[in-house]
């Protein structure tokens, strides 16, 4: 736990750090990767801002579990028999499929019932307001809530109602809340996108309907995916998940400037409901980290001033694919 989160910014006795994790579905455990490193490398982190499955894994570790626990918790949420423990189906599926409230219930009993203000480590959690079509920044109140409203995916998950307001994935107004870092008064900003880019989607290096499968077999699989996988390419789901992609790519465009250090780990070719690919995710998301240690070394060796920009560094994984 980072005790020094609880200081003001102006008596730490060196820059304020913020972290800002993205949205992005099952590529989002590269998180836990980068967030390992950054533990064992010492990299001391006061302010997290998250999206989505950013907001998920930042959420935990800004309660105090550490990267270890991480991986066990990204374990959890890929083993098939866990996932469908906890998917709360809707019946009939009017307002999305899922309710959500199972993984909520997980996350409140791995927080312990936390709120914003018991954390040990400052967080802000970005959710989109339903009813106004304005980002919505939680930071105070029930954390697990506010997660959830954060991953609330539209037409995947029911919207998160919470006071009378309605509330649904954060990544579709902000999938890389840098911008809030710089209000929370942080003297260096970390970025760490899962998102692929613009020309990477339509150069098709990124996110691929199906995995290679020889033959026959792939054959058939493309024709039961298009009849009843509603997630499959050209299906409901997939095209509702393309369009916000749309919009995410070019805000985490845009707020990636902002960051002093941009780590983008190479997950561009795993689709965003690719959960049991998480020990890859993590992997990836540790060698980008490594990869930008020297750029993040630099900026904290180097005298700090208030109001003082340094230039944006990004930092790519190799490709591993």
């Amino acid at each position: 736990m980072n005790t020094l989160s609880t200081l003001s910014p102006r008596t730490l006795p060196r820059p304020r750090i913020g972290l800002a994790l993205s949205s992005g579905g099952a590529r989002g455990l590269a998180h836990v990767g980068v967030i390992q490193v950054l533990e064992e490398n010492n990299i001391p982190v006061d302010v997290i801002a998250g999206a989505s499955m950013g907001a998920y894994v930042g959420s935990l570790w800004a309660a105090g579990h550490d990267g270890a626990a991480l991986h066990k918790f990204a374990a959890e949420i890929a083993s098939p028999k866990d996932l469908w423990r906890r998917l709360d189906l809707v019946i009939p599926p009017v307002k999305g499929l899922f309710f959500g409230h199972g993984i909520r219930s997980r996350l409140a009993l791995a927080l312990l019932g936390a709120t914003f203000e018991s954390l040990p480590r400052e967080l802000y959690v970005v959710a989109a307001n339903l009813d106004t079509l304005e980002r919505h920044v939680f930071h105070t109140g029930d954390v697990a809530m506010a997660v959830h409203a954060s991953f609330a995916i539209p037409g995947i998950c029911v919207p998160v109602e919470i006071d009378g307001t309605r509330y649904v994935d954060g990544g579709i107004v902000d999938p890389l809340p840098v911008g809030i870092l710089e209000g929370a008064g942080c003297d260096i900003t970390i970025a760490v996108s899962v998102i692929p880019s613009m020309s990477e989607i339509q150069s098709g290096l990124a996110d691929p309907a199906l995995e290679e499968t020889p033959g026959f077999l792939r054959r058939w699989m493309g024709t039961f995916n298009r009849s009843w996988n509603v997630f499959a390419r050209g299906n409901v789901i997939d095209t509702l998940r393309r369009s916000i992609t749309a919009a995410e790519v070019r805000m985490a465009h845009t707020s990636a400037r902002r960051a002093n250090v941009v780590i983008q780990p190479d997950v561009r070719r795993d689709a965003w409901h690719d959960y049991h690919r998480y020990t890859n995710y993590i992997e990836l998301g540790r060698r980008a980290a490594e990869a930008s240690l020297p750029a993040i070394r630099a900026l904290l060796s180097t005298p700090q001033m208030k109001g003082v920009r340094h230039e944006n560094t990004l930092v790519l994984s190799g490709n591993t694919h």
